[in-house]
C-alpha cells in the first residue's frame, strides 16, 4: 500500500471516531474490540480483567479499551520498568510486579532482552536461548518473585475476573493447566496460541485448544496470533439472561 493510499485510509477513518460510530484498538489484532462488542452484545455490566504479562500499559494492550471505559483489574508484570509506567498510566489498575508460578515456587530466572525487545522476557529458559540464537541479546538475568494464578485471584478479586489475558511466552499453557477452573471462571480467555518453530513458521499450539476445550471452551474468536475463548457455561447464560 502506498503512502498516499495509507493516509487516505487513516483520514476515512477520523469521521466515525468523531461521531461515536468507529473503534480505536489497542491490541495487537483487534483483540479488544472484539471483547469489548461482545461483552456489550450480551449486556455484560460488571467487567474485571487479570492481564498477565501486560507490558506496555496501552500499546498492543488487551486492556487499556477497557481501562479507559472505567472498567478495573489486575495487571501482573514481572519487568519493574514496565510496572511503573504500567501504575503511572493506569493508576486505577493494580500492578503487581511479580511472574505467574504453576505450583508453589517462589522465584525464578527472569531472561530480559535489551534494545527495547522487553516484549520477548520470559521465564522460560528454553524460550530465551531460542530468542537468542534469532540475534536478540539478553541483557540480564534476575531472580523474580513468583505467585500460583489462583492466589493472585483469591487475593485481589472477590469472584473470577470476566476476562484474563495472557502472554509470557511459552509459559501460558503452563499457567492456564493450574487455574483452578471450577472455583474461578473467567468467561473470556485471550491468550497467544502461536509459536516460531526452527523453520520460522507460525504454527497454532493446539495443546491449548484442547486444554481449554477439556475445560468447557469453546473458540469465540481467532486472530490467527491470538485466540480468544468463551466459557460455554457462562456464555449459555448470558444468553439465557438476554433472551428474558
Amino acid at each position: 500500500m502506498s503512502t498516499v493510499s495509507r493516509i487516505v485510509r487513516k483520514l476515512k477513518s477520523i469521521g466515525p471516531l468523531m461521531n461515536g460510530t468507529g473503534n480505536i484498538s489497542f491490541s495487537q489484532f483487534g483483540e479488544d474490540t472484539i471483547m469489548l462488542k461482545m461483552l456489550e452484545r450480551y449486556n455484560v455490566e460488571k467487567i474485571t480483567y487479570l492481564d498477565i504479562g501486560a507490558n506496555e500499559p496501552i500499546s498492543s494492550s488487551n486492556t487499556y479499551s477497557f481501562y479507559l471505559r472505567g472498567y478495573r483489574g489486575v495487571l501482573v508484570e514481572p519487568n519493574s520498568v514496565l510496572c511503573r509506567k504500567l501504575s503511572d498510566v493506569r493508576p486505577n489498575d493494580v500492578c503487581l510486579n511479580y511472574g505467574i508460578s504453576s505450583d508453589n515456587q517462589k522465584e525464578a530466572d527472569y531472561y530480559m532482552f535489551g534494545n527495547g525487545d522487553h516484549a520477548m522476557n520470559t521465564f522460560s529458559e528454553e524460550d530465551a536461548r531460542a530468542i537468542e540464537k534469532e540475534g536478540f541479546k539478553i541483557q540480564e538475568v534476575v531472580k523474580m518473585p513468583l505467585k500460583n494464578i489462583n492466589d493472585v485471584i483469591a487475593e485481589n478479586f472477590s469472584d473470577a475476573p470476566t476476562i484474563i489475558s495472557l502472554d509470557v511466552e511459552g509459559l501460558d499453557e503452563i499457567i492456564l493447566s493450574s487455574l483452578n477452573f471450577h472455583k474461578y471462571q473467567p468467561l473470556l480467555i485471550c491468550v497467544e496460541t502461536v509459536a516460531y518453530n526452527r523453520y520460522g513458521e507460525l504454527k497454532k499450539k493446539t495443546s491449548i485448544l484442547d486444554l481449554l476445550a477439556s475445560k468447557g471452551y469453546f473458540v469465540y474468536a481467532d486472530t490467527h496470533v491470538n485466540t480468544i475463548f468463551c466459557s460455554e457455561r457462562l456464555f449459555a447464560d448470558l444468553i439465557s439472561k438476554n433472551k428474558q
